[in-house]
C-alpha cells in the first residue's frame, strides 16, 4: 500500500490538482484524498501547499518527489523491458504535439508504433507550441513534438527530426502571385494561428501577417476557410497534395523569405523512458528518410 500511495502521490505533483489526478489514476477524488492523508501521517508531515488552483510541492514533498521518482521510472522500464522479452507490453503513452503535425507526421508514425506495440495505448494531444513544451516539462505527457525555437525551457532533452519549408496555399479558382521579400508588404488576406503559435510567430518576424482576416486553432479550420476563399494561408509543403485536393487547393513555393523550421522530439531529461517510449522516438527519427 505504500508503492501505491507514493505512486498516487507522484501523479498528483504531475498534475497539481486532485480531481485531475483521480481522473487519470480513474479513483475517487475522495478516495485519492484519503491515500494522500495516509501516506501523510505516515510521514509525519504534509506534502503539498493547497492553493485556490490546487496544490503545489512544498519543502517535504520536492524531496519524496526527486527521490522517488527516479526510482519507480527505473522499475517500469526494468518491467517494460522484460514484457517486451515476452511480447507482454500494455499500457499507455502520452503524446503532445503540434496541430501541424497531425496531418503529414502523426498517422504513418502511429501505424509504425502500433505494428510492434499493438497493446499499448496512445494519448495524443494537439496543442500550441508553448503548451507542448509545458506538457512535457511538466510531466504531463511522456513524448513532445514541437518546433525547435518554441523550446525555452531547461530540463529538456530536445533532439531535431526534421525541417518543413512553408508554402502559401489557396483555393485554385483564385491564383495568387507571390509577392518578392524585398518588394511591398503582403496585402493578401491571410488566415493564420493565434500570436502565441511558432507558425504565426515565424511569419511576424517575416512581416508577412500585416492583413490576418481570421485566427484559428486547427489546420482543418484553417483549410476549410482558404476553400470559402476568405483567405490564403501558410503551412508546411510536406502536407500530402490529398489534404488539399479534396477542398480545391493548392500550394506555391515562397522563394524569399526562405521560410524554414526544425521539428524536434522533446522529453524530460530526468525521465527514465519508458520501452515504448523509446521505440517511438526511434520510429521519429527514421520518419523522414522512409
Amino acid at each position: 500500500m505504500l508503492d501505491q500511495r507514493i505512486r498516487y502521490f507522484l501523479t498528483i505533483a504531475e498534475t497539481g490538482s486532485l480531481s485531475e489526478a483521480a481522473e487519470r489514476l480513474g479513483v475517487s477524488q475522495s478516495g485519492l484524498s484519503r491515500q494522500l492523508k495516509q501516506l501523510e501521517d505516515h510521514l509525519g508531515r504534509p506534502l503539498f501547499t493547497r492553493t485556490g488552483r490546487g496544490v503545489v510541492l512544498n519543502d517535504t514533498g520536492k524531496r519524496l518527489e526527486a527521490t522517488a521518482r527516479p526510482a519507480f521510472a527505473a522499475i517500469d522500464q526494468a518491467v517494460d523491458l522484460l514484457r517486451t522479452e515476452f511480447g507482454l507490453v500494455q499500457g499507455s503513452i502520452r503524446i503532445a504535439m503540434v496541430h501541424t503535425l497531425s496531418l503529414y507526421f502523426l498517422p504513418q508514425l502511429l501505424a509504425q508504433f502500433r505494428h510492434t506495440y499493438p497493446a499499448v495505448n496512445t494519448y495524443i494531444l494537439g496543442r500550441g507550441s508553448p503548451e507542448v513544451v509545458n506538457l512535457v516539462a511538466s510531466g504531463k505527457v511522456d513524448l513532445g513534438f514541437v518546433y525547435d525555437v518554441a523550446v525555452t525551457i531547461d530540463g529538456l532533452d530536445v533532439e531535431r527530426l526534421f525541417e518543413e519549408r512553408m508554402c502559401l496555399v489557396h483555393h485554385r479558382d483564385t491564383p495568387v502571385d507571390v509577392p518578392a521579400h524585398d518588394g511591398p508588404p503582403w496585402t493578401m488576406p491571410l488566415i493564420t494561428f493565434p500570436k502565441n503559435y511558432a507558425l504565426r510567430q515565424m511569419l511576424h518576424r517575416a512581416r508577412l501577417d500585416r492583413h490576418v482576416v481570421a485566427e484559428v486553432e486547427t489546420v482543418d479550420a484553417m483549410l476549410r476557410l482558404v476553400s470559402c476563399k476568405l483567405g490564403v494561408c501558410v503551412l508546411p509543403d510536406l502536407i500530402p497534395d490529398s489534404e488539399f485536393d479534396s477542398l480545391k487547393l493548392r500550394y506555391e513555393a515562397i522563394g524569399l523569405p526562405d521560410l524554414r523550421r526544425w521539428v524536434v522530439g522533446i522529453r524530460r531529461a530526468d525521465a527514465i523512458p519508458s520501452a515504448a517510449a523509446s521505440h517511438l522516438m526511434d520510429l521519429a527519427r527514421a520518419w523522414r528518410a522512409a
